[in-house]
């Protein structure tokens, strides 16, 4: 007997920095065998979990009711604000199953009779298929191919049972030629194989990407038995070892390479994508201000109609702020943001300590991740943002925008930008 995904409609734990924290997922996990499995590395779940399906009618009448006013939960609060769903936020949308089932191919359709923004996140070239690019192309829909950078060869490995290049290129200059806004995802880019993203923003340009993204690999702590063989072969056998000789610093459960070593790649990346006229956003979180658009790392509010996004967050706050500008606890009050409590939509790792049946109200929770309480995203975690060793009238820290070392670097061919970056924060100082 099947068993119904109970989850597939959810907020992320990602609310402390993220706009678009709503994820919609048609089944439990995936079939395709990428080697670094985000979803069994870091939820503790993953490919080796029994298929669940999510239920269409469960959609079709959550979309109807919360049409109609009747509001329930946060996750129907979300909804009601019409704030983009991220359909593939656990597991792929699109791997084989699919055929069969069909399950996102109903999402769309549902969403498709609200109009519904919703943004898709996929290592497979069945979008670009006759029935659903047909779909998408009346959809308010924002398509993200995701692939891993590294040579072609080494890729097939890695990314087992997942499209290869030329299929994602032809499905997504298919869906471009429908209207459909494209996105590329360079999710992982594993350490000394950069090289290969030239060739990959070529493509992207080729096919009428609009926008890149990129983001490194990060190593959790179990990565020496979690990862494929492949990935632990590329790695030199030891993948934590690796990374920590390289510097890396351990953010939560998993390695991640130092700025110093990724700041002059990803500025590259950057700097190509936007000679080729597309639009570029930094993946990895504590360079999530230095992207462009208004919606983290995906610029989803730049190709999305009627959306909104969160903004009542740490990086949403600070995206509005000038460099020399504080940034305050208390701006976040004027933002939009849920009554319903968190409680069920929040993982063991993100929750407060709370009473089994003490509501966990948004306010409370962010204010603990500002006073660095909870969870590494406080402020401090961001680049860009520094603190003014002032508080508040209510004892609350009060932080600024700054100028990094990673900001100087990425405007050190665009003088002008820095200058004027520099005046305001002169101007705001003698002010």
């Amino acid at each position: 007997m099947r068993k119904t995904y109970k989850y597939s409609t959810s907020l992320t734990s990602q609310l402390a920095f993220c706009a678009t924290p709503l994820r919609l997922d048609s089944y439990n996990n995936c079939q395709f065998n990428c080697g670094y499995c985000f979803a069994r590395t870091r939820a503790g779940f993953g490919r080796d979990e029994k298929l669940q399906f999510a239920s269409p009618d469960a959609l079709r009448k959550r979309m109807k009711r919360v049409s109609t006013g009747i509001i329930k939960s946060a996750l129907d609060e979300f909804i009601s604000r019409r704030i983009p769903f991220q359909m593939g936020g656990m597991s792929d949308p699109f791997s084989p199953i699919e055929v069969k089932e069909k399950r996102t191919l109903q999402f769309i359709r549902i969403l498709n009779e609200y109009d519904y923004p919703f943004i898709v996140s996929t290592k497979s070239n069945l979008a670009g298929t006759i029935e659903y690019s047909s779909a998408l192309s009346e959809a308010n829909a924002y398509v993200r191919f995701s692939t891993t950078v590294v040579d072609e060869r080494s890729r097939s490995g890695l990314d087992k049972g997942c499209a290869s290049i030329s299929e994602i290129s032809y499905a997504a200059e298919r869906l471009s030629s429908l209207g459909v806004p494209i996105s590329f995802r360079f999710q992982p880019i594993i350490p000394g194989h950069e090289r290969n993203s030239e060739s990959l923003l070529s493509t992207a340009f080729n096919c009428g990407v609009k926008h890149v993204s990129a983001e490194y690999l990060k190593v959790p702590l179990e990565a020496n038995t979690k990862f494929s063989q492949e990935l632990i072969d590329l790695l030199g056998g030891d993948p934590v070892s690796v990374y920590m000789a390289l510097g890396s610093r351990k953010q939560g459960s998993e390695y991640s390479l130092p700025l110093s070593y990724r700041s002059s790649h990803l500025i590259s990346m950057r700097n190509k994508s936007k000679s080729l006229g597309m639009t570029f956003g930094f993946a990895d979180n504590e360079l999530l201000l230095h992207s462009d658009g208004d919606s983290c790392c995906s610029a989803s509010n730049l190709y999305l109609r009627g959306a909104n996004f969160f903004g009542a967050n740490i990086v949403s706050l600070a995206k509005k702020k000038q460099v020399g500008e504080s940034i305050y606890f208390s701006e976040l009050a004027s933002q939009w943001m849920p009554v319903h409590s968190l409680n069920s939509y929040l993982n063991s790792k993100s929750r407060l300590k709370a009473a089994q049946d003490e509501p966990v109200k948004w306010l409370s929770y962010l204010r603990k991740i500002w006073l660095g309480e909870h969870g590494q995203y406080s402020p401090l975690f961001f680049d860009g943002i520094s603190s003014t060793g002032v508080l508040d009238e209510f004892g609350m820290p009060i932080y600024i925008r700054s100028i990094s070392d990673f900001q100087a670097e990425l405007f050190s061919k665009e003088p002008h930008r820095i200058q004027s970056l520099s005046d305001k924060t002169e101007f705001l100082q003698l002010a």
